[in-house]
């Protein structure tokens, strides 16, 4: 059932929010063949919450094996076998669905109910869906990247110590599917992963390209591969991918089409190319978007078409993609989070010597282009569009239910992934298949031949097809009276002793000895208390990581806790309301970004009391919210003095604790980082862990927050529950 002031140091008392992965059991139906039908609801980490639909057999009182899962939610999805399996993934296993023999199999299922739900890592299917890549976890957060034939199972490792990752797989697949690239070692490679599979591929330092990581190349076609090394452009072509490896050192690296008028940084820059390399639109950072031709062939500059800042007053940048239409032209489509609180939306631009926007849509997710790319589709709540990439005008609409996947099975149909039902739909001429269901809000035996019915969203039914595991919409005569007992057993919802479940599903046999059993042994095994965290982000002198940090807090559903100085403040007035809007608490980090340890500081009660008194003011001034009264100093660098002068201002101090910081003169990884302060907080009862957002100084090149989504699952990973400051 989900249904101020001690405070020391970093390590304290929290109270309990509703957290990740409690299990709620309900809809109870049983059969006089001794079979029940009931559900589980989980709230996962970075999913939506759904009800999942059983289906167990009685025998001597107990359940007899592992009750079965009937409803398949589509968590992640994948083609594979050139389109003739659906592959569909979620916490409680990986299952297919084979479109010829139109059957559904699990292929893989966990014992019990998952009680650690952090996100699924992302597959990258091949276009041909003969391959899959993904990383296969191997530390804290780091992992194996992996190459798999999806026919056979048959795996091997391209990358054995690569971060892992909860958005995307650091490769990228030839159209054809002849060709992945990859990154290993500040390094891309590619491979030919037939040859891989079958251990022939030649040595992989002559299938090297150039340093960098994937965000250093980009397909442009089946022909053409695009490479950027600092300055330059390269082109090239995928016949010749061989000949380069062995002969890299005397033939360079491709062919030299134009020079950029920028440095390129594959750390944080991205880019988009047309279908011969003669033009490319680069992201810089979110934050420039530069639109370049190649003028000549004698490798000068490129052309500057368009080049202008993100400035949209209205909505900070999350992501952007470049889509190229049949005749070459760009169409820059960005994810912005509005700076009012609401949701996520899209705008998509005509890029030429001027951005032109041609479409916004409310609450948006990711374009995804069709194979021969004339249509893009993509789902904004419970609609899923298709446009036409050249017109940009809309050809098919779907609705129904809220989308959480689409994916183009070929240049008509998609396979749609729905929070009820997957679905294939002809976006020509609109015929819908219902492949099976998602969730189920409630199931039932049908009286007269006992097959299971279940309940979707109200007035709507399905009949289970036990043989193909699939699901047949039916129109349902009369009503059904669900029973929670047949005479030789009663089914009842009770108490549990694992915290991770709300309750619990027992069987009380009503015959020869009474004896009550439950369903999952996991819910009365007493397991440890959740240890408590806190995320505290630290925002100094920009806004650097703000989009990224809270897109990933809404996916997660936690709210964090943010330290701002009124440098920040002053500086981002529509940022600092879109924090305080977005419902995450807002503390102290005094109204200036200095070193108050500093010996050139003559600091005293009266100084601190009107440093924090300003803060409050300005922080009132453009959110019209209070801040909470906690602070720490800029930095973390404080004495015994600083602290009493705050509490004698009504405020309590916020120490790290950490023995490491971002801050550190020696510079540490991401995973290094995160090790660091997973380890310390498992020596303690919990604590905070701080991240560092805007950081005008250039602190290093890869700062936490671009690794936040690593952070939050192993926390989860690791049974910490998210609270905030406030909570106490």
């Amino acid at each position: 059932m989900l249904k101020r002031k001690s405070f020391f140091s970093i390590f304290f008392l929290f109270a309990i929010l509703p957290f990740f992965g409690e299990t709620t059991f309900s809809n109870i139906d049983i059969n006089l063949n001794d079979e029940v039908l009931f559900t589980v609801k989980q709230n996962n980490a970075g999913s939506v919450s759904y009800k999942s639909l059983f289906v167990a057999k009685i025998k001597n009182g107990e359940a007899s094996g592992e009750p079965d899962l009937i409803t398949c939610f589509p968590e992640q999805m994948e083609l594979l076998n050139g389109g003739n399996t659906l592959q569909i993934r979620n916490r409680f296993g990986t299952a297919r669905y084979d479109s010829r023999a139109k059957k559904l199999e699990w292929i893989s299922r966990i014992e019990g109910i998952p009680e650690k739900n952090a996100m699924l890592s992302p597959y990258a299917a091949s276009p041909d869906g003969k391959y899959y890549c993904h990383i296969e976890k191997t530390g804290i957060c780091t992992g194996a990247l992996l190459l798999t034939d999806s026919s056979t199972g048959k795996t091997e490792v391209l990358n054995e110590d690569i971060l892992n990752s909860y958005t995307s797989v650091p490769v990228k697949w030839a159209k054809n599917s002849s060709v992945l690239i990859y990154e290993k070692n500040n390094a891309v490679y590619f491979c030919n992963p037939e040859a891989v599979l079958r251990g022939v591929e030649i040595d992989e330092k002559y299938r090297k390209i150039g340093r960098g990581n994937i965000n250093s190349v980009c397909w442009a076609s089946e022909k053409y591969l695009a490479y950027v090394d600092d300055y330059l452009l390269y082109r090239i072509n995928t016949r010749e991918l061989y000949t380069l490896g062995l002969y890299s050192g005397i033939i360079g690296q491709g062919k030299a089409m134009a020079r950029l008028p920028f440095q390129f940084d594959s750390q944080v820059d991205k880019f988009f190319v047309n279908s011969d390399v003669t033009a490319i639109v680069v992201n810089q950072n979110q934050k420039l978007f530069s639109y370049l031709k190649v003028q000549s062939e004698s490798c000068d500059y490129m052309d500057v078409i368009y080049s202008r800042p993100y400035t949209d007053s209205t909505a900070s940048l999350y992501d952007a993609y470049v889509l190229w239409n049949t005749f070459d032209e760009p169409i820059l489509w960005q994810e912005k989070l509005p700076y009012d609180g609401t949701s996520e939306k899209g705008a998509v631009y005509k890029l030429d010597s001027t951005a032109k926007q041609v479409l916004e849509i409310q609450d948006s997710g990711k374009p995804s282009v069709s194979p021969n790319g004339n249509k893009v589709a993509f789902f904004a709540g419970s609609m899923l569009y298709v446009y036409d990439v050249n017109t940009l005008k809309r050809i098919a609409q779907l609705g129904g239910e809220k989308i959480t996947a689409a994916l183009w099975l070929d240049d008509q149909n998609l396979i749609v992934g729905g929070e009820r039902s997957i679905r294939k739909w002809n976006c020509l001429t609109e015929e819908i298949q219902t492949i099976t269901l998602s969730s189920a809000t409630a199931g039932y035996w049908n009286p007269s031949d006992y097959s299971i019915i279940a309940e979707i969203a109200g007035q709507n039914y399905y009949r289970y097809n036990k043989n193909l595991r699939t699901w047949e919409k039916v129109k349902l005569e009369g009503t059904i009276t669900p029973q929670t007992q047949n005479g030789r057993y009663r089914i009842f919802i009770g108490t549990s002793q694992n915290n991770q479940f709300a309750n619990a599903l027992y069987i009380r046999s009503l015959s020869g000895k009474a004896v009550t059993k439950s369903v999952y042994n996991q819910t009365n095994q007493k397991n440890d208390a959740k240890k408590k965290v806190c995320l505290v982000f630290d925002m100094y002198d920009n806004s650097d990581g703000l989009p990224e940090i809270l897109s990933i807090l809404k996916k997660y559903n936690i709210k964090g806790t943010f330290f701002l100085n009124g440098e920040f403040i002053r500086r981002y007035p529509f940022e600092t309301k879109q924090i305080a809007l977005s419902g995450h608490n807002c503390a102290s980090m005094f109204f200036t970004t200095a070193d108050l340890t500093e010996n050139s500081f003559v600091i005293n009660e009266d100084f601190v009391r009107r440093g924090l008194a300003r803060n409050e003011d300005e922080f009132y001034s453009v959110s019209k919210n209070e801040l909470m009264l906690f602070w720490h100093a800029p930095f973390y660098k404080t004495s015994p003095e600083i602290i009493s002068y705050g509490n004698n201002a009504g405020y309590t101090y916020v120490n790290s604790n950490h023995e490491y910081s971002e801050f550190d003169e020696k510079l540490l990884s991401p995973e290094d980082l995160i090790t660091k302060y997973f380890n310390e907080l498992e020596k303690s009862e919990g604590g905070i862990v701080p991240v560092v957002g805007g950081f005008s100084q250039g602190i290093h090149a890869k700062p936490l927050y671009n690794y936040l989504d690593i952070l939050i699952t192993v926390l989860i990973d690791g049974n910490f529950e998210f609270v905030q400051l406030n909570e106490l």
